[in-house]
């Protein structure tokens, strides 16, 4: 903690616009770099508040499981789903997944067939829980909320730490073209002592 208040403390003294005789031009071009970039980075925040909120309400409309939008209906599978090999299961040891051909009705009363997932070995006639979409096609089940939150939580972070990464290159691109420009009077100042 100590070593952190001191870190901060140089910092403020080293760009702090104060009256200093020994200041250079260059000297202050870099702490007004400093304070602008920090301005910057505070108005990130509002660029990543509206991603976020963006991410959350479509995040929102993802999670709708109404009638209409996207809906579960029970599908009976038409043949045996195939079995696979041991080799490609899971990890854990759990059985793994196939596709088999199944039927189900829209809400148009329309009947439709497609593969669906289903465990490996699953016999003919079984019934399964599929999502279809408002025109019966198969579609994916709805995103929990936690996912919601979690996708907008990561959307406005990125957006603030892209803008601060930006923002850092940039200053860091401008102190460098200062230090070229301090070192030229530099090596300038030491050719005219060594002249004398």
């Amino acid at each position: 903690m100590r070593l952190a208040s001191q870190w901060v403390m140089l910092r403020v003294r080293r760009y702090w616009l104060g009256r200093n005789p020994l200041r250079r031009r260059s000297d202050r071009l870099e702490a007004a770099g400093v304070a602008l970039t920090l301005v910057l980075l505070l108005f990130s925040v509002w660029p990543a508040v509206v991603v976020g909120r963006s991410v959350y309400d479509r995040g929102l409309q993802a999670e709708r499981a109404t009638p209409g939008i996207r809906q579960s209906v029970t599908a009976t599978l038409v043949r045996d789903a195939p079995y696979t090999l041991p080799a490609a299961g899971g990890e854990d040891g759990a059985e793994p997944g196939s596709h088999a051909p199944a039927r189900w009705t829209a809400p148009s009363g329309e009947r439709k067939t497609g593969e669906v997932a289903v465990p490996a070995g699953t016999r003919a006639g079984t019934s399964v829980k599929v999502w279809i979409d408002g025109h019966g096609e198969l579609t994916t089940p709805p995103t929990s909320h936690a996912e919601t939150l979690a996708g907008a939580v990561v959307a406005a972070f990125l957006v603030v730490v892209g803008s601060a990464a930006t923002l850092t290159l940039a200053f860091r691109v401008f102190r460098w073209s200062l230090d070229r420009g301090r070192y030229a009077a530099w090596d300038a100042s030491w050719a005219e002592a060594c002249a004398r």
